[in-house]
């Protein structure tokens, strides 16, 4: 009934939806199709579009990651909708782009234990009000019926920005910043899919896999919804 009375909003331009019983539609039909998931070739390790493993994963010393994949490029309306549910709070953009995410995730025929989102420092959840990429991960883990644990990790230490920072100044950034949730979970032998909103470097999900794996994971792989692609 509500759907009637207010209408449901295109996340993406505002467009008016057609009145329906599913509260999962989130974007019109217009802009579905800009939404264009990445396709092969990609680095086997990080997901950059490449024909073989990149650069940066070949330099790297200490990937704690089997594997990161993302679903689009961090670019055009996918990069305004990630700014608006990160700077504006548009909560509803991250239901749409959760859903977004769960549909690819799907086709890629993934399997695991639990569903993990990349945490935020307190003092910024607060600010925010969500943490992006537990809702980004909720859809995901109803879709392919994994445990979702958005309480599996902690940000224990308040780190500045890693935008502007060089790769091993990111790591650096890092050190400390994330504490395992021993008291509730145990991921001894467990496979456990970290879920975050952009992939840079990789530095942050990097250091949350190393937390997990110090605590018996058997595998951590990463998904994103959007992988950063610099222009040389």
């Amino acid at each position: 009934m509500l759907s009637w009375i207010y209408p449901p909003k295109c996340v993406s331009c505002s467009t008016i939806l057609p009145p329906t019983n599913n509260a999962e539609i989130f974007f019109c039909e217009h802009c579905k199709p800009l939404f264009s998931p990445i396709e092969p070739p990609f680095c086997p390790r990080c997901g950059l579009p490449s024909t073989a493993t990149c650069l940066s994963c070949l330099g790297k010393r200490k990937i704690f990651m089997e594997r990161h994949r993302a679903a689009f490029i961090y670019d055009g309306v996918v990069q305004e909708l990630i700014r608006e549910m990160k700077f504006r709070s548009r909560k509803r953009a991250a239901y749409g782009l959760g859903h977004l995410l769960a549909v690819v995730c799907a086709s890629w025929g993934i399997d695991g234990d639990y569903i993990v989102p990349v945490p935020l420092h307190p003092s910024k959840l607060r600010k925010r009000g969500y943490n992006q990429a537990a809702v980004l991960a909720t859809p995901i883990a109803k879709q392919l019926k994994i445990t979702h644990a958005p309480h599996m990790l902690k940000r224990i230490r308040k780190t500045p920005p890693q935008s502007g920072l060089t790769p091993s100044a990111r790591e650096q950034n890092l050190v400390n910043a994330f504490a395992f949730n021993a008291k509730k979970y145990n991921v001894e032998n467990k496979k456990i899919f970290l879920v975050d909103d952009i992939f840079t470097t990789g530095s942050t999900m990097n250091a949350c896999a190393q937390m997990l794996i110090n605590h018996g994971a058997s595998r951590v792989e990463a998904i994103s919804l959007s992988i950063v692609v610099k222009n040389e």
